[in-house]
């Protein structure tokens, strides 16, 4: 079975076709796509950065980053390609943000393929991507996403974490937002010690921000490429002692 109700490409269409491309990916299009732009900015993003948006859907907060970010500047990836056009045809163009971000700036792969990208990336965002992939998703992922990072990317993440006091196989509700997680379907939860492993073998740290007013309590995690991965790469590279 599929992790979740996103690989259902058809369904997906079908429901972009139906006008649904804002509910598609959770709704909320304001008050998140505001939330996600608001955190960015406030732990480092400038307009000269270039920021990859894991999971960008029909780009809900992709308005957000094209209106601040230079020219070119945001890229997406998304499973969907029905969203990415839905986004880019009905959100994009009509507020005039096609002419700042290029159409070959999105990227639709069911396998966190960033390659058709050359430049590499200072920021990176999963908004509600996370919370709908197993564990072994996730570290694909960040592995695949590592190489593409510039010196000293970031690569912020949300996620559902689940109490410590409670066994992963247990229901967990979360509130505000009502929503009730699992350790074996999506919508999944996770310790933060599964992160921090999972980032750990994947050449990243992890470092766990938590609450930063998410209206369905998805907490945030902050990913840095592990130095000592960089030194090697260097030393690879010949640029290095």
């Amino acid at each position: 079975m599929p992790e979740n109700s996103y690989y259902d490409q058809n369904l997906v269409e079908h429901q972009v076709k139906s006008g649904q491309h804002r509910d598609v990916i959770g709704g909320m299009w304001d008050e998140i796509g505001g939330l996600q732009f608001e955190f960015l900015v406030a732990h480092g993003l400038l307009p000269h950065h270039r920021l990859i948006d894991v999971g960008c859907g029909s780009l809900r907060g992709g308005v957000q980053f094209a209106r601040y970010l230079d020219h070119g500047n945001y890229y997406g990836i998304d499973l969907n390609q029905s969203l990415i056009d839905a986004g880019y045809e009905l959100e994009f163009k009509p507020a005039g943000l096609d002419s700042r971000v290029p159409r070959n700036n999105f990227h639709a792969t069911a396998d966190f393929d960033f390659s058709p990208f050359e430049k590499p990336f200072d920021f990176a965002l999963a908004l509600s991507v996370f919370t709908h992939l197993t564990l072994n998703s996730i570290r694909i992922c960040l592995e695949r996403l590592a190489p593409s990072m510039a010196p000293g990317g970031i690569f912020f993440a949300t996620v559902f974490a689940l109490n410590p006091k409670l066994p992963t196989w247990k229901p967990a509700l979360h509130q505000p937002g009502g929503i009730t997680t699992y350790g074996d379907r999506d919508p999944y939860h996770y310790r933060r010690e599964d992160l921090t492993y999972i980032a750990s073998v994947s050449g990243w740290t992890a470092e766990w921000i938590g609450q930063f007013d998410h209206p369905r309590d998805q907490q945030m995690v902050c990913f840095r490429i592990a130095e000592d991965l960089r030194r090697s790469e260097a030393v690879l590279r010949g640029e290095s002692d």
